[in-house]
């Protein structure tokens, strides 16, 4: 009977652990990415607060749109890694899943 309640309880096991470890992950990209955009924000103001002329506003917008294409980077980047995360949780708890079945029959 006990060996029977360990089949059960492992899987629920690895699928809480694996749960808690894309939890981690998916933090951790969260609080970097939130780091990033702050220090973003507060270079940019910065720098706007630095112009003076025609000229610093020139330079101003030129940084702005390459700062606009480095966060677009960002956002494709982390999707991407979002995406591998999700699939790479979906086939751990697959194969958790199968190992728990055959070992229930």
């Amino acid at each position: 009977m006990e060996s029977y309640v360990e089949k059960l309880t492992v899987p629920v096991q690895e699928l809480n652990a694996l749960a808690v470890k894309n939890i981690e992950e998916l933090t951790a990209l969260q609080l970097k990415t939130i780091q990033e955009n702050a220090t973003v924000g507060v270079e940019t103001i910065k720098s706007a607060t630095a112009i003076s002329d025609l000229e610093g506003l020139q330079s101003f917008l030129t940084a702005q749109a390459d700062v606009a294409k480095q966060i677009a980077e960002g956002i494709l980047a982390n999707a991407r890694t979002v995406a591998e995360m999700s699939q790479g949780y979906a086939t751990n708890a697959k194969e958790i899943a199968e190992t728990s079945l055959k070992a229930v029959k």
